[in-house]
């Protein structure tokens, strides 16, 4: 007899998915996912246009009641006209998953301080205001579910993505000391840590195929995680990476090992 899966508990109810307009994504990839479990969706992003055609294709094929909210979540404005809109529903599964950090994968001193606070804006407070707004609201109905979609990053820094993997550890740590807290509450908290993902077409032309994971696949075993794990890292390669990063060398070698492959992945000089 199979398992049950974590959301059928919330069949008919509804999922906020943030940074999900993007069509080969890993926010659109867990929007499809919910959907296929018959849970409505409520899509954020900042691209309206990709948004709208995202939503369009969930009502298709999943016959599912999808809304929008096309906002910029470095706005720390946008977040009480969020909520009004979104009044008349229960959001039982909030999935943060949004994120910014520049293409072009500069070292940390050669980004402007705007570009640092603006990381920090959408990766880090963005989520900390998503989630205390709905976590209340969840711990009042004794219901929900919370996933935060963190890195490997976040556990071990990649030079050239320096602040973004700051940004990831913030992500993990808070994430698992709200699962811890919120224990007994009926909501579950599981914190995601993704590795490289087939997201961004040739982005990763030049890593290792064998390390870049289907976006559907690590959203759905995300997903079975919930309830039963308080961090998941969907894929072996992703875990084997890990386990070889923080528990077979020591920390200086294991980040002195990540920058050299960043500088191979990414085509940089080491000078």
């Amino acid at each position: 007899m199979s398992r049950r899966h974590p959301l059928d508990r919330y069949v008919g109810s509804w999922a906020l998915v943030t940074g999900s307009a993007g069509e080969r994504g890993l926010g659109f990839a867990y929007a499809r996912e919910i959907a296929s479990r018959r849970i409505n969706l409520v899509l954020v992003d900042i691209l309206a246009e990709e948004l709208e055609a995202r939503a369009a294709e969930l009502r298709t094929n999943y016959d599912v009641e999808v809304r929008t909210v096309a906002v910029d979540l470095g706005d720390l404005s946008v977040y009480p006209r969020i909520m009004d809109q979104l009044s008349d529903i229960d959001v039982d599964v909030l999935v943060c998953n949004h994120m910014y950090t520049p293409k072009d994968t500069p070292k940390i001193l050669d980004m402007s301080l705007d570009v640092l606070n603006s990381m920090i804006d959408i990766n880090a407070r963005a989520y900390v205001n998503l989630i205390y707004r709905f976590a209340h609201l969840m711990t009042q109905r004794g219901r929900g579910s919370i996933v935060i979609v963190a890195s490997g990053a976040g556990l071990t820094p990649a030079p050239y993505t320096g602040a973004y993997c700051a940004n990831k550890a913030f992500q993990i740590v808070f994430g698992e000391v709200l699962w811890y807290e919120t224990r007994g509450t009926g909501v579950d908290v599981l914190v995601m840590s993704a590795g490289l993902m087939d997201t961004q077409g040739d982005a990763f032309a030049k890593y290792p195929r064998w390390q870049i994971a289907d976006p559907k696949d690590a959203a759905a075993e995300t997903l079975k995680a919930i309830g039963r794990k308080h961090l998941v890292m969907p894929g072996h390669p992703n875990r084997l990476v890990t386990l070889l990063n923080t528990r077979l060398m020591p920390r200086r070698r294991a980040v002195m090992t990540m920058g050299r492959f960043m500088e191979s992945g990414l085509g940089k000089d080491s000078a």
